[in-house]
C-alpha cells in the first residue's frame, strides 16, 4: 500500500457520510458498509496489507472477538466526522460519533498500514485504546497496544516515497478487488488441489495393495489343509516341534513349518484360523475394493468442483475452516463439514450413506438431491430448536458439490431425520420434506 494511494482514499472516504455497518470479514479483513451500497474492505495482513472493493464480499465465518464486538458497537451506525491520513506516515484515521439522546459517543478506528506495525485500532477521544486487532505488549514492542492504555505515536517515517496518482478511486478499488480475488481464488486451489492429490494417491496406493481373490481362496484351501494334516499326525508332534516331516493324504512328502504355540493341541486350529481369515478376505474382498473405489470417485469429484470454482466463497463451502474442538471427536466414517458450527456429515458411498442415517438423530436435518443418486447429507442440530437457512441453503450446495461435477440447476430434498424411513441399506422413503434449487456453476 503506497502512501499516495492511501491519501487518495482517504479522500474518496470522504465524500460519505454515514458507515451503516463495521464488521469483520475475515481473520485480518475489516469491511466498511457506507451510506446504501458502497463497501470498503481493509485487509490488515502484514506483509500483504491492501485496501478493495467489497459489496460482493461475504464472510467466511463469524466473528465475535472483543474487538468485533467494539467495532459493531462504535462505528455501526456512526456519522462519518473526518477521514484523514496522520502524520505523514501510512495511517488512515476515521473518526465517527454515534449520536445519543444526550450526547454524541466519539470514536476512532485507526487502520495502520506499516509493515510490522500494521493493525486495527479503536481509540476513544482521549486517544486511550478500546480495542485492537492485534494486542501488542511492552515485551514485543516499545509501542503497547492494550485496552485502556494511551496510544503512542510511531516514529515517523523519513524514507522516500514513490510518487502517483489514483484517477478514478472508486474503479481502483474494483480493479484491487478482482486482482485479489484471481490471486486468492489461485492460491486456494493450488493448496487443496493438492491436498486432495494426495488423498487420491493414497486411495490408489491402497487399492493396488488389495491381495487377489483367487489366491486367497488358494491360501484358504492351503491352510485349512495343512490342519487337517497335523491334526492327523498330532500325535507325533513334540511340544518342541517346529517342523512336521509326513505325507499328505494323497501319499506325497510334506514339510509343515509349526507355529510356536506350547500347547501342540492347539496347532490344528491355528492352521485352521488363518484359511478362515483367508477365505473372509476374500469373501469381503470386493466390498472393501468398492468402497475404496467409491471414495476415490467423492476426491475426483470434489477435485473437478475445485478445478472449475470461480469464486473463493465456492472452495471455501468445501473447506471451511477448521473448528476448535473442546474434546477430542471418535473418528466418523464418513466425510465432515463445518458451517457456522453445525457439524455436517456426508457420506461417500453407499456404506458411509448407510452409516450417516444411522448416526441421526429425530431432529437433524437430513438432505438429498432429488430423484438421483447423491450423498446423503446430516446437518447435526446439537439440541438447538431451529438450523439457520443460511445453513441448510450451504449444506444443500455442499450436498451438490460431492455428487455432481456438471454444472446445471439441482433440486435438493430436505426433511427432518424423523421422516425419512431406511427401507434397505441407503434406500430411503420420506415424507413432509421441502425442496431447493441451487444452481452449480
Amino acid at each position: 500500500m503506497k502512501y499516495y494511494q492511501l491519501e487518495a482514499v482517504a479522500e474518496y472516504l470522504k465524500r460519505f457520510d454515514r458507515i451503516r455497518r463495521a464488521e469483520r470479514v475475515g481473520d485480518n479483513v475489516i469491511r466498511l458498509l457506507f451510506d446504501k451500497t458502497d463497501a470498503v474492505a481493509f485487509d490488515l495482513t502484514r506483509g500483504g496489507a491492501d485496501i478493495f472493493e467489497a459489496s460482493g464480499l461475504q464472510s467466511a465465518r463469524s466473528y465475535h472477538a472483543p474487538f468485533d464486538t467494539m467495532l459493531k458497537k462504535r462505528f455501526g451506525g456512526a456519522k462519518i466526522l473526518d477521514v484523514y491520513v496522520v502524520g505523514g506516515d501510512r495511517i488512515l484515521r476515521i473518526d465517527a460519533a454515534l449520536e445519543g439522546a444526550y450526547k454524541a459517543q466519539k470514536s476512532t478506528l485507526q487502520l495502520e498500514f506499516t509493515g510490522r506495525h500494521t493493525n486495527a485500532i479503536i481509540l476513544d477521544e482521549s486517544e486511550n485504546v478500546l480495542e485492537a486487532l492485534r494486542h501488542v505488549d511492552s515485551d514485543s514492542s516499545f509501542r503497547i497496544v492494550k485496552p485502556g492504555s494511551p496510544l503512542a505515536p510511531l516514529p515517523p517515517y523519513t524514507g522516500p516515497r514513490k510518487e502517483g496518482r489514483v484517477e478514478d478511486v472508486r474503479e481502483w478499488l474494483k480493479e484491487r478487488a478482482i486482482s485479489r480475488a484471481k490471486a486468492r481464488l489461485a492460491r486456494l486451489k493450488a493448496r487443496h488441489l493438492k491436498a486432495l492429490a494426495k488423498k487420491m494417491d493414497r486411495l490408489e496406493k491402497e487399492l493396488k495393495k488389495l491381495p487377489d481373490k483367487e489366491e486367497l481362496e488358494k491360501k484358504a484351501r492351503h491352510m485349512k489343509e495343512r490342519g487337517s494334516i497335523v491334526l492327523a499326525h498330532l500325535h507325533e508332534i513334540k511340544p518342541y516341534d517346529r517342523q512336521l516331516k509326513t505325507v499328505d493324504f494323497e501319499g506325497n512328502p510334506i514339510t509343515i513349518e509349526l507355529p510356536a504355540l506350547p500347547n501342540p493341541k492347539r496347532m490344528g486350529e491355528h492352521f485352521y484360523n488363518l484359511s478362515k481369515r483367508a477365505a473372509n478376505k476374500a469373501v469381503g474382498l470386493h466390498m472393501e475394493e468398492e468402497s475404496l473405489k467409491s471414495r476415490l470417485a467423492f476426491y475426483e469429484r470434489v477435485y473437478k468442483n475445485v478445478e472449475s470454482a470461480k469464486s473463493e466463497d465456492e472452495i471455501s463451502l468445501l473447506f471451511p475452516p477448521k473448528q476448535q474442538r473442546k474434546r477430542k471427536e471418535a473418528r466418523a466414517q464418513c466425510e465432515i463439514f463445518w458451517i457456522d458450527n453445525f457439524r455436517v456429515m456426508v457420506g461417500r458411498n453407499e456404506r458411509e450413506n448407510a452409516w450417516v442415517l444411522k448416526q441421526a438423530r429425530a431432529h437433524d436435518l437430513w438432505l438429498h438431491l432429488k430423484d438421483r443418486p447423491s450423498s446423503h447429507c446430516i446437518i447435526q442440530s446439537g439440541g438447538r430448536r431451529q438450523i439457520p437457512r443460511e445453513v441448510i441453503e450451504k449444506a444443500a450446495r455442499i450436498c451438490v458439490e460431492t455428487s455432481v461435477t456438471q454444472p446445471g440447476n439441482y433440486l435438493v430434498d430436505t426433511t427432518y431425520r424423523r421422516n425419512v424411513k431406511i427401507v434397505s441399506g441407503a434406500q430411503v422413503n420420506y415424507v413432509n420434506y421441502d425442496t431447493l434449487k441451487i444452481k452449480k456453476g
